[in-house]
């Protein structure tokens, strides 16, 4: 019969700053700041409460980790990994990202008919956010952005899709790397991994789905062998994750590498995956994360990664405004107001979601996977 997982809070709270990252990101590139800002901000180890690409890609090794974990590790003392069954695996992630994401595309709807406004403002509104949400949504166009087959920035409503869309493909991989791995089949797996980085244009992505699962079978023992280790060896494991994490930005930002992205981004990947490993050795890490504030950012995570626009887009043009026409156009006031805004109305609104929509598709999904899972055992016994 199925079981809930029990969640595991400071690997939530990790998601959770990755989440505030992400919009800590967006926010910034909302207004032409000045130069000095970024060049402030692209400063490496700074910039990575504002780098949202490496963000992304913690996301994914988070999820190739807890959606493989329960079938890969024991889910208790004495216990064993839980059974994969593959209609009840994907009716979870069905009700837990479609359902939340069609509240939020019909939320963005209203914010789009009644809310959204971009006034001139002291420092203008950036190019890239001024490209978004100024044409109206069509059947044609809900129809693909509900199968996130949508890519035109011009035409999207939620523009998190693309990276949604590549989570949800990456969520489909996971009963395949399940097998595997408890087949301890590593030709298959390394061809596999081959060719999902090879393939498609985002493969970087899966391959941290494949890492992220590979953690899920061996990080328990990985942790333990850390543990034992001397704290030297243990802050260096850190410290060369966050080295690596900031591959892609130093060598993009810094160094202006424009190729190889697919390469870099598995380095980022790798030190997301040395993170990760940090985290599941160290106690005192565990605590820090295990604080009530973020794991609060991390139980609405999915909330403030898909309803982040909707501040942004209506709430933050016209507060701009707003500080202009009081005076206040030194970017020192400015952009921490700003940052601090969003973060505000994102989390407040995030909240509501959390309890209103992820809540409810949360539980239906147990529902609806415990219906069918006790339809296999009538079949089965009988």
């Amino acid at each position: 019969m199925y079981s809930e997982t029990k969640r595991i809070d400071y690997l939530d709270s990790i998601r959770g700053l990755a989440a505030l990252t992400v919009l800590w990101s967006h926010s910034l590139g909302a207004f032409d700041w000045p130069a000095p800002v970024f060049n402030f901000i692209n400063l490496p180890f700074i910039n990575i409460i504002f780098d949202g690409h490496s963000a992304v890609t913690m996301f994914f090794a988070l999820s190739g980790f807890v959606l493989s974990r329960p079938y890969l590790a024991a889910t208790g003392p004495g216990q064993p990994p839980r059974n994969l069954t593959l209609p009840t695996f994907y009716l979870r992630r069905f009700t837990r990202i479609w359902l939340p994401w069609l509240a939020a595309y019909i939320l963005s709807v209203v914010a789009q008919r009644w809310w959204f406004n971009t006034p001139a403002t002291t420092p203008p509104v950036s190019q890239w956010l001024g490209s978004f949400w100024h044409i109206l949504p069509t059947w044609g166009n809900f129809l693909k952005q509900c199968v996130f087959l949508e890519h035109n920035s011009y035409v999207q409503l939620l523009n998190q899709d693309r990276t949604l869309g590549v989570e949800l493909k990456g969520s489909l991989l996971i009963p395949l790397l399940v097998f595997l791995l408890v087949g301890r089949r590593w030709l298959f797996l390394g061809l596999l991994t081959l060719a999902l980085f090879w393939g498609p244009n985002t493969g970087s992505a899966y391959v941290t789905f494949v890492l992220g699962a590979l953690l899920a079978k061996y990080g328990d023992g990985l942790a333990q062998w850390l543990k034992a280790c001397s704290l030297a060896v243990r802050v260096g494991c850190f410290a060369t994750g966050l080295a690596c994490y900031e591959t892609h930005h130093i060598a993009r930002d810094l160094y202006g590498v424009t190729e190889h992205s697919q390469l870099l981004m598995t380095g980022t990947a790798i030190g997301c995956g040395l993170i990760l490993l940090a985290c599941l050795s160290s106690k005192r890490l565990q605590a820090m994360l295990n604080w009530q504030v973020p794991v609060l950012f991390g139980k609405i995570s999915f909330s403030i990664y898909l309803l982040q626009f909707i501040p942004i887009l209506c709430g933050l043009p016209p507060l701009v405004r707003y500080l202009n026409d009081c005076g206040i156009q030194q970017t020192w006031i400015l952009l921490p107001l700003t940052l601090i805004a969003s973060t505000a109305m994102t989390v407040g609104l995030s909240l509501a979601n959390f309890r209103l929509v992820e809540i409810p598709s949360i539980k239906l999904g147990h529902r609806l996977t415990a219906r069918l899972q006790q339809r296999f055992l009538k079949k089965r016994s009988g």
